[in-house]
C-alpha cells in the first residue's frame, strides 16, 4: 500500500508539472486522434453516436464551466511576477486556462466512451463474479485448494487495472476505444480468479 501511495503522489506531482509546462494546443491534438479512432473502430453507427453524445454533454455543461473560470481569470496574481491582472490574464494563465478546457473537452469525451461501453463491460464483469463463485462452490466439493498468491496477485491486479484506468481518463494521451473493453477482460479475469481461490468455508 505504502508503495502504491509513493506511485500516486509521483503521478501526482507529474500531472502538476504537465499543467505548467504542456502546450495548450495538445489536447485538441490528442481530440483529434481519439475522434478518428472513434469513427474507425466503433463502426458506423457506433462513432458517430459517441462523438454525439460527447458534444451534448460539453454543451450542457459549457455554461457552468465558463461561469466559474470567469471568476478564476480575474484573480489578481499580479504581485508574484510583477505584472498587472490583465497582463497575467492575457499571457501564462490564460493558457493554462486553455489548457485546463481542453483537457475538460477530453474527458468528456472519454467518459461518453466509457459509457458507450459501459453496458457490455457491466454483464462481463458480472460474468466474472458469477463464474468464479461457481468455481469458488465447487471446490467445496473436492480436494483442491485455493491459492494464496492467486488471490493476492488478482488483487494486486485489479487495484493496478483501476489505477490505470483512472490515468487513461485524465492523461492527454491518445486512448484507442479497444484499450477500454481490453482492460475490463483482464479485470473480470482476475476478478473471477480472486473469487475462485477463496478460503474453503466447511
Amino acid at each position: 500500500m505504502l508503495a502504491l501511495l509513493r506511485w500516486v503522489l509521483l503521478l501526482l506531482v507529474l500531472g502538476a508539472l504537465g499543467l505548467v509546462w504542456l502546450p495548450p494546443s495538445w489536447p485538441e491534438r490528442v481530440m483529434a486522434v481519439e475522434r478518428h479512432w472513434c469513427l474507425s473502430g466503433l463502426g458506423a453507427v457506433t462513432g458517430p453516436a459517441v462523438l454525439q453524445q460527447a458534444e451534448r454533454w460539453s454543451a450542457e455543461s459549457d455554461t457552468d464551466y465558463a461561469s466559474e473560470t470567469t471568476g478564476s481569470a480575474s484573480i489578481d496574481l499580479g504581485w508574484l511576477i510583477g505584472v498587472d491582472a490583465a497582463s497575467w490574464g492575457a499571457g501564462w494563465g490564460a493558457d493554462r486556462l486553455a489548457l485546463l478546457s481542453a483537457m475538460r473537452e477530453l474527458l468528456i469525451l472519454r467518459l461518453a466512451l466509457l459509457a458507450a461501453w459501459g453496458p457490455a463491460m457491466l454483464m462481463l464483469l458480472a460474468a466474472a463474479v458469477f463464474d468464479g463463485h461457481w468455481r469458488w462452490r465447487i471446490r467445496q466439493c473436492g480436494f483442491d485448494y485455493p491459492s494464496p498468491i492467486g488471490r493476492r496477485a488478482s488483487a494486486t491486479g485489479v487495484v493496478l487495472l483501476i489505477l490505470v484506468l483512472v490515468l487513461e481518463l485524465v492523461l492527454p494521451v491518445p486512448l484507442h476505444p479497444v484499450l477500454l473493453p481490453i482492460g475490463v477482460v483482464m479485470a473480470a479475469a482476475l476478478i473471477a480468479t480472486g473469487i475462485q481461490h477463496l478460503p474453503k468455508q466447511l
